[in-house]
């Protein structure tokens, strides 16, 4: 998830980076937020509406230390921010 300040309208917008493809509909929009998946809480996932305007270090520090993907995912990043 992406998000970028517009200061005409005074207010952050979150992207979904993920895109479109048949059955998801995340287009950009200003008065409503589309996102490409709902969040699924029977396999814990979470949504963090905060939105920071520095990504988190152990993410990077994650992010910079291995290359594979999986991997990394399963095992080394944060749990939470």
């Amino acid at each position: 998830m992406n998000a970028v300040y517009f200061e005409t309208l005074k207010k952050w917008i979150r992207l979904d980076a993920r895109g479109n493809k048949t059955g998801v509909d995340a287009q950009f929009s200003i008065k409503e937020e589309k996102l490409a998946f709902s969040v699924n809480e029977k396999f814990d996932e979470k949504d963090y509406p905060v939105i920071y305007v520095k990504p988190n270090p152990k993410t990077i520090k994650v992010l910079k230390e291995h290359t594979d993907a999986l991997e990394m995912y399963k095992h080394y990043l944060p749990e939470s921010i």
